[in-house]
């Protein structure tokens, strides 16, 4: 035991030498400061350079001081970096408003519009896109105005929809059918509207879930069978494929809208290995395919590489994959 404790002793002596030796040798000058004396003010020489404030403050305004201070908008989050045009488009009995710009940015928008108009805001939800009047009694029913903005088609775009609707027997709000000229008057403000408003460049906050959905998804079944989901009525559902086709350049040899088909040339370069490649000529595979539209829902459609070929399974994600990206 007195061989420990004089072990210990030994030890701490070369470390007490140790913090004694720094401290000699760094002196500690943390208070040096504290005898510090006033030195003479700098004096700038007749001959020298004019100064010059480079940030000076501005005086104190008296002028609008009781005025309330106007909160500015906030700048867009998000841009779709396009020419944010805006534009009505028909088809059949549905009217809606393009817009190439995010939803978060057309929500504010469009509810100063309902304001400003005296349509009689009831009810607004920045999570679903509604926007509602005030119901009249007109008859033996009740009307009243809905607005929706949702995320179009295309990367960041919307749609503007204005739907006059009754409520039923069985207390439902239904859509008066014939009555487009109505809804047509109100978009058309809207388009005007936004046309002259697209400048300002604001978003609004509450409403980002909007720019979260869109109509057009590339997905896989279970089966590794591949298709695409298109959130949309079937009226537009085969005018947006139609349209995608023709963008992708992709040719339609033959079609019938009654059952939702497309008959397609479509052909891909294959991918060559070095070796391959100098001993054939032939760099593309070529066939004709069946695209189908499928009605799921009211509002959902499907599209679909038809056959059960062994081709249509080769290129099936392909082909898809070129009409979603011409759709987005």
């Amino acid at each position: 035991m007195k061989y420990l404790k004089l072990k210990k002793t030994v030890l701490l002596v070369p470390l007490l030498l140790t913090s004694s030796a720094c401290s000699l040798i760094f002196d500690d000058r943390i208070d040096d400061y504290l005898k510090e004396t006033e030195s003479k003010p700098l004096e700038i020489p007749s001959n020298s350079r004019p100064v010059i404030d480079f940030y000076p403050l501005p005086e104190e305004s008296q002028k609008n001081t009781e005025k309330l201070y106007e909160v500015p908008m906030p700048q867009q989050v998000f841009s779709s970096g396009t020419s944010n045009e805006v534009r009505l488009h028909r088809l059949g009995e549905i009217r809606w408003i393009y817009v190439e710009t995010l939803p978060s940015s057309v929500w504010p928008i469009m509810k100063d519009f309902w304001s400003r108009n005296k349509f009689g805001l009831m009810d607004d939800d920045p999570n679903t896109g509604i926007i509602q009047s005030k119901s009249v009694q007109i008859g033996n029913f009740q009307t009243k105005l809905i607005m929706k903005i949702e995320h179009g088609i295309r990367q960041a775009s919307s749609e503007v929809f204005v739907s006059h609707v009754f409520r039923n027997e069985n207390n439902e709000w239904i859509r008066l059918t014939g009555d487009e000229n109505l809804e047509e008057k109100i978009l058309l403000s809207a388009l005007e509207f936004l046309s002259e408003s697209s400048s300002e460049g604001g978003t609004s906050l509450v409403a980002l879930n909007l720019n979260i959905g869109q109509k057009a998804v590339l997905k896989q079944n279970d089966d590794l069978s591949n298709f695409i989901e298109l959130n949309l009525e079937f009226p537009r559902a085969w005018a947006a494929v139609d349209r995608a086709l023709k963008e992708a350049l992709i040719t339609v040899v033959d079609l019938d809208r009654n059952e939702g088909v497309f008959y397609v040339d479509f052909s891909r370069a294959e991918e060559k290995g070095f070796v391959r490649g100098l001993f054939t000529k032939d760099v593309s595979s070529k066939g004709t395919f069946k695209i189908e539209i499928k009605k799921v829902e009211d509002n959902k459609c499907i599209v679909i590489v038809g056959g059960d070929s062994e081709d249509s399974r080769v290129f099936e994600r392909d082909l898809l994959s070129e009409i979603n990206q011409s759709l987005s």
